[in-house]
């Protein structure tokens, strides 16, 4: 009986190691095809959804906003007012080709380049060139507000765009009608056909022009 239980102890010993060898195999096979699925999980779940999830724009507010962001920026030519005195309509009159012209807007300048902006939420209605003013782009904010802005290049946008507000337009340019080298955007706003001030709409609300 102790020669057969000196051969069986040592077969008895390798089972044992044998099967808990293979446990520990079982285990890590277990994990790793658990990692693998969870990856191709994610990567399937990436692909259906990269081209989907839009990102999030910034929130817009329904008070005018200046057409520029830089602080460098100031107020060239102001706009022309048939009720002001006549040293400021003299200031607000453009000159092009010795002729004289009332600035229906206000001509924004500075030394260096700056960005332009949507002074509101709408829909690029047109971009044209002009003799005077160079690229010309028009928004249309609603049935009544319209917005231009002129003087700019680096357009990505194209007609029929919704652009958000606050949104970059193009830069600003260099312009003839400055005397000197500065970039200038000429900026203007219509209420029903009628050109307005804009230096009186940046805390109003664009329900005030509904």
């Amino acid at each position: 009986m102790g020669k057969y239980y000196k051969v069986l102890l040592p077969i008895f010993y390798i089972g044992i190691i044998a099967v808990m060898v293979a446990c520990i195999l079982l285990v890590i096979t277990g994990i790793k095809n658990y990692v693998e699925d969870s990856n191709k999980t994610k990567f399937t779940l990436d692909s259906v959804f990269e081209d989907t999830v839009e990102p999030v724009n910034k929130t817009e507010s329904n008070t005018i906003i200046k057409p520029f962001t830089s602080d460098k920026v100031t107020v060239g030519r102001t706009f022309y007012d048939y009720k002001s005195e006549a040293k400021k309509q003299e200031r607000s009159l453009i000159v092009y080709e010795n002729t004289y012209m009332q600035n229906n807007g206000v001509d924004y300048v500075c030394s260096d380049e700056f960005d332009v902006v949507s002074v509101l939420a709408g829909e690029i209605i047109s971009i044209e060139d002009n003799d005077v003013y160079g690229k010309v782009v028009t928004i249309k904010h609603n049935e009544n507000l319209t917005s231009i802005y002129s003087n700019i290049k680096s357009i990505t946008a194209k007609v029929g765009y919704k652009i958000s507000q606050g949104e970059i337009l193009g830069v600003s340019n260099k312009s003839s009608l400055e005397s000197s080298d500065k970039n200038m955007l000429h900026f203007e706003v219509y209420y029903k056909g009628n050109p307005i001030d804009p230096e009186n709409l940046y805390t109003m609300s664009v329900s005030d022009f509904e």
